[in-house]
């Protein structure tokens, strides 16, 4: 078991259009570390607490779908699901969530700023709604 490599696999289906086959991944790999047999916070691969595990942190982009460009100070949202979500954002001065509700895109900054003037919103037409 490698979550480190399954959870990078799972983020470039994703990306690649193939969002059920990647979240089949996510959802088998967490099924794995549910707390009953295994610890949800420690994904044992060469050892404990290895930090491969942490290339989950790509699902965010592949899910939500945002990326920001500081220069230009636009934000991207392409979701690879359907319906409203939030999602985290970190930035190098800032962090706080990005989504969509009632069909339209927003910013809420926890901490720090981070400077929007534009927000490019591309819903996910026809794809599917997270379930579960």
């Amino acid at each position: 078991m490698w979550t480190g490599i399954e959870y990078q696999a799972a983020a470039h289906m994703i990306l690649c259009g193939l969002v059920d086959e990647g979240l089949a991944v996510v959802r088998a790999v967490r099924q794995r570390y549910d707390g009953r047999f295994r610890n949800p916070f420690n994904e044992v691969e060469c050892g404990h607490w290895y930090a491969r595990a942490m290339s989950s942190y790509a699902l965010l982009q592949a899910l939500g779908g945002a990326r920001y460009d500081a220069v230009d100070r636009v934000l991207h949202l392409t979701p690879a699901l359907g319906g409203d979500y939030r999602a985290f954002l970190c930035t190098a001065t800032g962090y706080g969530t990005v989504g969509v509700k009632d069909g339209k895109p927003f910013v809420e900054v926890a901490c720090g700023e981070i400077p929007v003037s534009q927000v490019r919103y591309v819903p996910a037409v026809g794809a599917p709604l997270l379930r579960e």
